[in-house]
């Protein structure tokens, strides 16, 4: 029973989902996310992501995307749900869906996003620090190694460590803003096409690129779908070089573990040394050392 309401009169629950209840979030993305992936014994609506109460569906033709968008409104209706028109936009080339463009070309970063991350003053405490990497974390898919370049700023933010901004943060700061500035347009996954996963690591944190193989006009070169990074743990930067580009392809692996598992896939790592974990004669696991093995 999620709300009663006693009165003198009688026990009252309300019928619909009131505000201000603290689940109700969770419990409305339950309920669309039932209606699109399996209404009444139905699949799921193709093409079709929700995230609270905003859904985009497309289709590769207009015909495709005509089909998809029947369904769900067709679903919609029989659950007894209604849509607003004004908020609504059908058969757009590009959409603007949580802070990012998307078109047919892939997804970017929506320019408003990106201004409000530039035009930020620079942070006075921890709590307006938070804010800005806050922001920074959200466009980490489009920026290449973010981690690093935020070390600096991410150690400012440790229970024992007081707030003084230093030249180094403010250099770190301006990094992080030039690096959204610059922010990736990531394409569309596509089971078709060769995967390759390149990794890296530094001093103070690894990063990773999954992006497809394509041929274009004759040229074959490299599309990212995802950027992602972290900071290294304390332990973890006192590894040595090799150990810290095996965490980094071992992270990096599980990391995009949904797009990997059961494909054959292409691994770039600058590291040399690492070939030795692969091959027909080698036993990775045994090879592996055993932190890279958790």
């Amino acid at each position: 029973m999620l709300n009663l309401l006693n009165s003198v009169i009688a026990l009252r629950q309300p019928t619909r989902l009131p505000f201000g209840v603290k689940t109700a979030p969770k419990i409305f993305q339950a309920g669309i996310d039932s209606l699109i992936q399996g209404f009444e014994g139905k699949g799921p609506v193709p093409n079709t992501a929700c995230v609270v109460d905003d859904i985009c569906t497309t289709g590769l033709t207009p015909q495709d995307h005509f089909d998809n968008l029947i369904e769900l409104l067709s679903r919609m209706q029989d659950a007894g749900l209604k849509l607003n028109k004004e908020k609504c936009k059908f058969y757009q080339k590009e959409v603007k869906f949580l802070g990012k463009i998307i078109d047919k070309n892939g997804q970017r970063m929506d320019p408003e996003s990106i201004e409000a991350i530039v035009n930020m003053p620079a942070p006075t405490d921890k709590q307006t620090l938070r804010s800005f990497l806050g922001h920074m974390s959200y466009s980490g898919k489009h920026v290449p190694d973010l981690r690093t370049a935020r070390a600096p700023l991410d150690a400012l933010l440790k229970k024992d460590i007081k707030f003084v901004w230093k030249e180094s943060h403010s250099k770190a700061f301006n990094m992080c803003k030039d690096l959204a500035s610059k922010s990736v347009t990531l394409a569309h996954f596509n089971e078709n096409l060769p995967l390759v996963l390149t990794t890296d690591a530094s001093p103070v944190g690894i990063g990773a690129c999954l992006a497809h193989r394509v041929t274009e006009n004759g040229k074959t070169f490299l599309k990212p779908l995802s950027y992602a990074s972290r900071s290294l743990q304390p332990s973890e930067r006192n590894y040595a070089q090799i150990d810290r580009e095996g965490l980094a392809v071992f992270w990096a692996i599980k990391h995009y573990n949904q797009f990997l598992l059961g494909k054959s896939f292409e691994l770039h790592t600058d590291c040399s040394a690492l070939t030795r974990f692969f091959g027909s004669k080698n036993d990775l696991g045994g090879l592996a050392s055993g932190h890279l093995n958790r």
